[in-house]
């Protein structure tokens, strides 16, 4: 498990998921400390499904996009994670955001879409 002000990640072992909630912005290591926790978990138990509350989501800086890119989801793929799963609201405030990683996660996991964690 992993905490700071940022985000909070935790395995739910009855689910097989990480389960990754954001809790305010984050840029730079206040966003990647969070990502490489998660990371961490999806090695861990392999296989499991991540899910990222997204509800209080924000913009990513160009940095932190290129490295998730580049870094994080060549990462997350040697986990053996296959589905990655969103939550937000049926409209969000960064839509082209989530758009965004949406098309780059798709090459590689199933992505779903819900406004909960019970519809993943």
């Amino acid at each position: 498990m992993f905490e700071s002000e940022f985000a909070k990640t935790d395995y739910i072992a009855k689910d097989n998921v990480v389960f990754h909630v954001w809790k305010k912005e984050a840029h730079f290591d206040d966003y990647r400390d969070p990502v490489k926790a998660s990371l961490e978990l999806l090695r861990e138990h392999k296989d499991s499904i991540f899910i990222v509350d997204a509800r209080n989501g924000f913009e990513d800086v160009k940095e932190d996009v290129d490295w998730g890119f580049n870094y994080f989801l060549p990462e997350l793929k040697k986990t053996g994670c296959t589905i990655w799963g969103f939550i937000l609201p049926e409209v969000s405030e960064i839509e082209g955001e989530i758009d965004l990683w949406t098309r780059e996660i798709e090459k590689n996991f199933r992505v779903i879409r819900a406004v909960s964690y019970e519809e993943i």
